[in-house]
């Protein structure tokens, strides 16, 4: 898994080259005896900067994902979010709220759980799901970003909103399938996108319609899905958007989480 790295600066070597500047007067020129000696005049050395730290980036209302590079390899339980309830509900969701508790893990089960997870019954776009997703509260939020995306990417491709959204799954206490990590299923932090049906009744699969992986997408179908990922991963919606680009285990659905680690995984791999 690519996980986001800290940035290197040359700051450190540039104060060690200015740490070593300085003028030496030359000792080996003597004064004539008929001059006047004048004072000995030694330059001052360039102070040495203390170099800045670099800042956790402060996300905008509207980024949900996790952008501070100090807690990449943290793999637990989300943290509460204050009056995250109350956020959901000024953005139009009808919720309820629901119990995962957080359960240690031992040598056979990771740790698993929620310590605040909601029933998410709709969203602001009124579209329907499959079947009520229990997520995190965070993940909730990204939800209702979601549905905005999919309607304004709908809507620009093919012409009509979104009415159905297919999920397939979101709380599943296990580990990643490929890397020896928890997955954020465990903490019903994930939820995987499988279709949308459109408003005029026309069904849209990742499977089906996100198009050939080696080429540019020519059909508004697969221009729409790839759209959409890509804005739910640049926007910081989510953390994590892994499609069929990433692997083929992903090659009929699109997931996304609110890991504390980011994944790019809308794009071909470079």
């Amino acid at each position: 898994m690519s996980f986001r790295a800290p940035a290197f600066s040359l700051m450190v070597l540039m104060c060690a080259l200015q740490a070593q500047a300085g003028v030496k007067p030359d000792a080996s020129v003597s004064p004539s005896p008929s001059s006047k000696l004048s004072p000995l005049r030694i330059p001052t050395p360039t102070p040495t900067p203390t170099p800045t730290p670099i800042p956790t980036p402060t996300p905008t209302p509207s980024v949900l994902a996790d952008v501070d590079p100090n807690n990449d390899y943290v793999v637990a339980p989300p943290e509460l979010i204050v009056d995250c309830e109350a956020k959901l509900r000024a953005l139009g969701v009808v919720f309820a709220p629901a119990e995962l508790p957080v359960k240690a893990g031992n040598a056979k089960r990771p740790t698993c759980g929620a310590p605040q997870a909601v029933l998410y019954q709709r969203g602001p776009a009124k579209i329907r799901y499959n079947s009520a997703p229990i997520v995190s509260c965070g993940l909730a939020l990204g939800l209702a970003r979601f549905e905005q995306v999919l309607n304004e990417e709908a809507t620009r491709y093919l012409g009509q909103p979104v009415a159905r959204v297919e999920q397939g799954g979101t709380y599943n206490c296990r580990k990643m399938a490929r890397f020896n990590l928890v997955s954020e299923h465990a903490y019903a932090n994930a939820i995987d996108i499988r279709s949308v049906t459109l408003k005029n009744g026309r069904k849209l699969s990742v499977l089906q319609n996100f198009g050939k992986l080696d080429s540019e997408p020519q059909r508004p179908a697969a221009r729409f899905w790839r759209s959409v990922a890509n804005r739910l991963y640049d926007e910081g919606t989510f953390s994590v958007v892994i499609t069929p680009f990433f692997d083929a285990l992903h090659k009929d659905h699109i997931h996304l989480d609110q890991a504390r680690y980011r994944v790019d995984g809308s794009r071909p791999t470079t």
